[in-house]
């Protein structure tokens, strides 16, 4: 037996040494600096193939990849600007930055609006002084709370972007003087009204941080009911609140009780309804139902909490919910948030 198991030992010691090839040692292979006689030149070392770059290659200093000049920052695009640039600008600008910056460059985006940091004005002078460089760089490696994008972006998308800010910035306090003579001048709310849109989408108020955010009531109700009518109502309104004599829920004469009124005490379902998609449906979605566990649902919400917690809600905010509900005291007016409970009061 012991022979047996030496024979079978010897015969795998055999097979394993003839697996061993003296070619593996040998194989063909190349030592940094060493010579070869494999390439004509003799060297195993290769020049580099023509226009490629190896990682880390790029120059550091190039003003395309930084925006830096001398170590400041430079006021210049590294290529002419084109519609197509300005294009693909707006493009990579509506899908990075209006989350923060909103459309219109103001720092009021939406989810500003619920909670989050606070974002740079791009309007404001300082940023409209700022040069151009600021803002590549920024992109590119971020600043306070805004991360960097420089992994999301490549550099020809973030001058892309630059140059649509300054565009931007231009727009927001153009004059009809910038305009060249001949060329035709047209305000938003025609732009608008061409192109079916509610008058109120070209208010000031849109892009104001002055002044509310949303359009006022009477703004919604023309865009349903007509121009001519609205501004009846809003002047029945506004002379009925200096009266003291509006007030929900009253259904005594006032002193301007000959004047129609902007709303109805009980509120304007209609009005409030474009209210909650513009204000509401982001979070609470069309259906009302929301997005569980994070936003809740408002389906028959002022049966189930009560009219008075709904109005609390919307004025305060819940600053202590994640994300924290924002307070809309500063946009809703008393008619609005009358519209808006009108509204919630309805079946989705």
């Amino acid at each position: 037996m012991y022979r047996s198991i030496a024979g079978a030992a010897v015969l795998a010691l055999s097979l394993g040494l003839a697996g061993c090839r003296q070619d593996m040692q040998d194989q063909p292979k190349f030592v940094p600096l060493r010579s070869t006689t494999f390439f004509a030149d003799g060297r195993s070392a290769r020049s580099q193939l023509a226009g490629t770059v190896a990682r880390g290659q790029n120059n550091p200093d190039d003003y395309f990849l930084t925006g830096m000049v001398g170590g400041k920052e430079g006021d210049a695009l590294p290529f002419p600007v084109t519609l197509s640039l300005l294009q693909r600008g707006q493009e990579r600008f509506n899908i990075y930055c209006t989350p923060c910056h909103s459309r219109v460059g103001n720092g009021q985006g939406r989810i500003v609006e619920r909670g989050y940091y606070p974002a740079a004005d791009l309007q404001s002078e300082r940023l409209r002084q700022a040069p151009l460089g600021h803002f590549f760089h920024v992109i590119t490696h971020g600043l306070g709370a805004m991360p960097d994008y420089h992994a999301e972006l490549a550099p020809a998308d973030r001058w892309a972007i630059v140059a649509y800010i300054r565009a931007l910035q231009l727009s927001q306090s153009a004059k009809t003087t910038d305009a060249a003579n001949g060329d035709h001048i047209a305000s938003l709310t025609q732009v608008a009204e061409q192109q079916g849109l509610p008058k109120s989408f070209a208010d000031d108020d849109w892009t104001s941080k002055t002044k509310p955010l949303l359009p006022s009531t009477s703004a919604v109700k023309s865009a349903h009911t007509g121009a001519e009518a609205a501004s009846t109502q809003t002047a029945g309104h506004d002379s009925a609140e200096q009266d003291g004599g509006v007030h929900s829920g009253s259904d005594q004469p006032t002193a301007a009780a000959d004047q129609p009124t902007a709303v109805a005490a009980a509120g304007n379902p209609a009005a409030g309804k474009q209210l909650y998609i513009e204000n509401c449906q982001v979070c609470h979605q069309a259906n009302r139902q929301g997005l569980a566990p994070i936003f809740p649902a408002l389906v028959d919400i002022v049966a189930k909490v009560g009219e008075p917690k709904v109005r609390q809600v919307v004025t305060n905010g819940i600053p202590t919910a994640k994300p924290p509900m924002p307070s809309f005291a500063s946009k809703f007016s008393a008619a609005d948030l009358d519209n808006l409970v009108a509204f919630l009061k309805t079946k989705p």
